[in-house]
């Protein structure tokens, strides 16, 4: 072949049989950059409103047409949330919950992950398979047995019920996620070098196993905290004294009741405090996340 007829050749690049023209390159870039942009917008649009309604009146909030630009910026939905919405006693009871309930599950789903990675034993398939399961059906559809459940335990108006419900919800993606974990990134030659210097397996998988695990720990930790801090339906569910109340449950009570009507201004801005705690947590875990939702994916 000479140098004439393999010149068009490489100067003409093939995707599926067909040659793209610099063109079509560019129209294929500038619908990728549009569809991101409208997805960007259709997302953030609402965080947006929150923000900018937060620092606005009442007033100025309903006015027609609506002023997407602050003409006046204020701090007093902040400074009189408190005082009307008790947000801070919301804030502390919903970062126990998510907190105690993440670190429940993370536990829990270790030690039951690193048996299911490690051991073989009968009906370990049909366990794992009930763990599947469980995720095919509808959460609404678990809650009357799960109310009966925890008014029968005696726990109904209790922390101890709704950590104990939450850190349940969670418990099959913490043990499928850090079973592929363990098998694909925590070699069994590490475990074995313990044993034979006098480990136990519990020791190993204290010691060992755990610390060298912290990117599938906190994908498990962040997702079951997200879940619990986001969650209206169960914590409306099983705490329903004004004191225990959960931070999304006592905005959407105070709404309920007329105050979201006449202090939209304010409800605004209790949901911009709300988003804080969860923000911090995921800025503190990112570095971790991604990496232990797909070290387990790929062996």
């Amino acid at each position: 072949m000479t140098l004439t007829s393999a010149e068009p050749l490489r100067a003409t690049s093939r995707r599926g049989g067909f040659a793209r023209s610099p063109a079509a390159d560019r129209l294929t870039r500038f619908a990728v950059i549009a569809v991101t942009v409208l997805a960007l917008i259709y997302i953030l649009l609402p965080v947006y409103w929150m923000v900018k309604s937060s620092f606005q009146t009442s007033f100025d909030i309903r006015a027609q047409p609506p002023h997407w630009i602050p003409r006046e910026i204020t701090f007093q939905a902040y400074k009189d949330m408190g005082y009307i919405i008790p947000i801070w006693r919301y804030i502390l009871n919903s970062i126990y919950v998510s907190a105690a309930a993440a670190l429940l599950a993370t536990l829990i789903g270790a030690s039951a992950a690193y048996v299911l990675a490690r051991f073989r034993f009968p009906l370990m398939t049909l366990f794992l398979v009930m763990i599947l399961a469980t995720q095919l059906i509808p959460p609404i559809t678990r809650a009357f047995p799960i109310y009966s459940a925890i008014q029968a335990a005696g726990l109904l108006n209790s922390y101890t019920g709704i950590i104990i419900a939450y850190a349940g919800f969670s418990l099959p993606f913490s043990v499928m996620l850090l079973r592929g974990y363990f098998m694909n990134n925590c070699p069994p030659d590490l475990e074995e070098a313990a044993l034979v210097d006098g480990c136990t397996y519990f020791s190993a998988f204290w010691r060992i196993i755990l610390p060298i695990s912290l990117p599938g720990l906190a994908a498990v930790t962040i997702f079951t905290f997200l879940n619990a801090w986001n969650d209206f339906l169960w914590a409306s569910l099983l705490l329903s004294q004004g004191e225990m109340k959960t931070v999304q449950v006592g905005i959407g009570d105070f709404s309920a009741e007329g105050g979201g009507g006449r202090y939209i201004n304010l409800v605004m801005a209790a949901c911009v405090t709300a988003t804080i705690p969860a923000l911090i947590m995921f800025l503190f875990v990112q570095r971790w996340l991604v990496s232990g939702l797909t070290a387990g994916s790929v062996k």
